[in-house]
């Protein structure tokens, strides 16, 4: 007699008992499950690019933070970066100083661990034959993080047409979940003059959020304000009001300025706030170069003086000393880089 056949539902109590033969679900970074697949999207020069490049080079160190949000991650890691656009030169030059940011020991893991196609790599995918090597490169590298650079080149006819948005993102969902990877894919929106970034901003938008797991928006104001924006979390909340806003430092680094709402970064009638407050806090050492100040005194005077929280101001210093704009001799401690400057050239005129 047959074994009896195998019933084709289950009850709660069954379902509960098998989540907890399941690991817990992982995140990489914010709302980012580990091993799922998202965009990043926006519209041309916002930053999307640059936004996952910075997040890459993260991960591929195996730094802890990001945008002061946890990064996930135990240790160094092979990372993927598959840029079917820009020219290839012009992404290296652009990596190469954003590498010369880090010290020695993390230019090291850059240069091990940051990967890229090779150089004569198809600028399209679009056969299945595309679509296969795009499997085998993924499988080769042995990334857990891939970004592909961008959707626009993997489209074989309109992404308003459904059944072509369906196409793409079932071969990427079927890349990520074979692989194992977290896969983000950039994604360009048309220039949003002022609107909310929302999934309605993307073309193919009703196939693209059932397809995607997450997907995270990044816009630069006619005020020339920069955010990110978590648009879409399929395993994590997403309702908060509140985006990043950043800047792009001249090493092409992105910088936390701090949490605020898109609604006041897009109705602000002057964006020079961010620049004017760096402005404000470089005059503040330079008017006693050579005095040492400490990281407690500074929250005291400039986050009254400034009106900006204690958060910013450390973001802010910290980007500052990034850009040589001020010194760090010691933990806790910031000083003018005219001090540095002025007694080198003593030391010079003395020999």
């Amino acid at each position: 007699m047959k074994n009896e056949e195998q019933k084709k539902f289950m009850t709660l109590e069954e379902m509960l008992e098998e989540q907890k033969k399941r690991p817990p679900i992982e995140y990489l970074w914010s709302g980012i499950k580990k091993k799922s697949f998202g965009l990043v999207f926006g519209p041309s020069k916002s930053g999307k690019t640059i936004f996952c490049e910075n997040l890459a080079f993260k991960i591929a160190i195996g730094e802890s933070q990001f945008l002061g949000e946890t990064l996930n991650i135990k240790k160094a890691q092979n990372v993927l970066f598959i840029g079917l656009e820009e020219f290839w030169e012009n992404r290296i030059s652009r990596n190469k100083q954003q590498m010369l940011t880090y010290d020695a020991s993390k230019r090291d893991l850059l240069k091990k661990h940051y990967l890229y196609q090779n150089i004569e790599y198809n600028s399209k995918i679009v056969t299945d034959h595309d679509w296969k090597q795009l499997n085998l490169l993924v499988e080769e590298t042995k990334a857990k993080f891939v970004v592909i650079d961008s959707i626009t080149r993997l489209n074989h006819g309109k992404l308003e047409d459904s059944d072509t948005a369906e196409s793409i993102l079932q071969n990427l969902r079927k890349i990520c979940y074979g692989n194992s990877i977290t896969l983000i894919c950039i994604h360009h929106t048309p220039k949003m003059y002022g609107k909310p970034l929302d999934m309605d901003s993307i073309k193919g938008s009703s196939v693209f959020a059932q397809e995607s797991d997450f997907a995270i928006g990044i816009n630069n104001t006619k005020f020339k304000a920069r955010y990110v924006k978590e648009v879409f979390f399929r395993y994590a909340a997403d309702d908060s009001e509140e985006v990043r806003e950043i800047i792009i430092d001249k090493n092409t680094n992105i910088q936390l300025v701090g949490k605020t709402t898109e609604n006041k970064l897009l109705n602000k009638n002057d964006r020079r706030r961010a620049s004017n407050t760096r402005d404000a806090i470089v005059e503040y050492f330079d008017a006693s170069p050579c005095k040492t100040h400490r990281t407690a005194d500074l929250i005291i005077t400039l986050t009254d003086e400034l009106s900006i929280g204690e958060r910013q101001l450390k973001e802010y210093l910290k980007s500052l000393v990034a850009e040589e704009e001020l010194a760090n001799p010691k933990r806790g401690y910031y000083q003018s880089v005219k001090c540095c400057n002025n007694q080198e050239k003593e030391a010079k005129d003395e020999a």
